[in-house]
C-alpha cells in the first residue's frame, strides 16, 4: 500500500434504500467533518418498503445530482452493486422490485459505474460479503488471495455478464432463503460467520445492524485472529418503517477502521431523521 492510500480518509456507507436525500447530507457533513478524500458505497440504493415510483425516480435522480456535483470536482465515489440493484441489470424481479422500472433504474446504474467489488485499505468491499465455500467453488487460488486480486476476480466475473457468471454472484443461500450457495450478493451475516473466508478483511451491507459491527474471524479452534468482517447495514428499516440501526458510518484511514455517530458529526439521531423523512416522503403516499 503506497503512502497516499494510507494517508486517505474513505466513508464506506450501507444501504441506502431509497433515503438518498437524507443520507447523502450527513455524507456530505461527515466529509466536511472528517476531511474524508473518498466515499464508498455498499450498493442497494433501490427499493424500499412501500415505495412507489415516484419515490424511486427521486431518489435516483437526487443520487444522481449529488454523484454529478462530486465527480465534478475531482472527488472519489465508488458504488458496489446490490442485490436489489442487480434485478434490474438482470431485468428479473426480487424482493421490492419495481418491474416497471427495469431500464430507468439499470440506465442510471450503468452511469454510476457500479462494480461488484472494490478495495479500501487492506479491506475487501462488496455488498454481502464473500464466503469460504463460494470463494472455493468460484475462485482460483490466485484469486482468493488478498483483497485486490479479489475485488479484481468479482468485476472480471460482473464485466463478463455471461448468465454462467451472472448467476454464480446473484445466488441465495438458506440465510436468505434461497436454496442455492450465499454469494456476495446474498450471503448473510449468519453465513459470514459460519463460513468466513479466512485471512481476508471484509467490509459488507446487506444485513441490518444496530451499529457498525466489527467481528474479528475466530481460528476453527476458537482464537480471535487479525481478520475482521466488519457489518455496515445501519439505514435500513423494519416493514414498518421503524429504524434498524444507528446510522452509523465507517471510517476507513490506512489499515484502521473505526465507527462515525451521529452524535460525533452533530447530527439529529437516526432514528429521527428516518421517521422525520418517512413522514414526508412514505406515509402520505400509503
Amino acid at each position: 500500500m503506497s503512502n497516499s492510500e494510507n494517508k486517505a480518509k474513505t466513508l464506506v456507507i450501507g444501504d441506502m434504500h431509497l433515503k438518498e436525500d437524507l443520507i447523502l447530507s450527513r455524507v456530505d457533513q461527515a466529509i466536511k467533518k472528517l476531511n474524508v478524500n473518498r466515499v464508498v458505497f455498499c450498493g442497494d440504493y433501490v427499493d424500499e418498503w412501500h415505495s412507489n415510483r415516484s419515490i424511486m425516480l427521486d431518489a435516483v435522480d437526487d443520487f444522481l445530482t449529488w454523484i454529478d456535483g462530486k465527480r465534478k470536482h475531482g472527488f472519489d465515489v465508488d458504488f458496489v452493486l446490490g442485490n436489489h440493484d442487480m434485478q434490474y441489470l438482470r431485468g428479473i424481479p426480487g424482493p421490492g422490485t419495481h418491474a416497471d422500472l427495469y431500464k430507468e433504474v439499470s440506465e442510471a446504474l450503468t452511469y454510476m459505474k457500479v462494480q461488484m467489488a472494490c478495495v479500501v485499505g487492506n479491506y475487501v468491499v462488496t455488498h454481502a460479503g464473500i464466503t469460504r465455500e463460494w470463494a472455493y467453488r468460484f475462485l482460483t487460488s490466485d484469486q482468493r488471495e488478498t483483497p485486490r486480486t479479489l475485488s479484481d476476480a468479482l468485476n472480471e466475473m460482473f464485466r463478463r455478464g455471461d448468465d454462467k457468471a451472472l448467476a454464480a454472484l446473484d445466488s441465495a443461500g438458506p440465510g436468505r432463503g434461497g436454496s442455492e450457495i450465499a454469494s456476495p450478493l446474498w450471503a448473510d451475516l449468519s453465513e459470514l460467520y459460519q463460513d468466513p473466508l479466512p485471512g481476508i478483511n471484509q467490509i459488507v451491507g446487506h444485513t441490518p445492524v444496530e451499529s457498525i459491527d466489527i467481528w474479528e474471524i475466530p481460528t476453527k479452534e476458537g482464537a480471535r485472529t487479525k481478520s475482521k468482517l466488519i457489518f455496515c447495514d445501519t439505514f435500513s428499516l423494519t416493514p414498518g418503517l421503524i429504524a434498524v440501526g444507528d446510522g452509523s458510518m465507517l471510517l476507513v484511514e490506512g489499515t484502521s477502521a473505526r465507527v462515525v455517530t451521529s452524535e460525533e458529526l452533530g447530527l439529529k439521531s437516526w432514528d429521527m431523521a428516518s421517521w422525520n423523512w418517512m413522514n414526508i416522503y412514505v406515509l402520505p403516499f400509503l
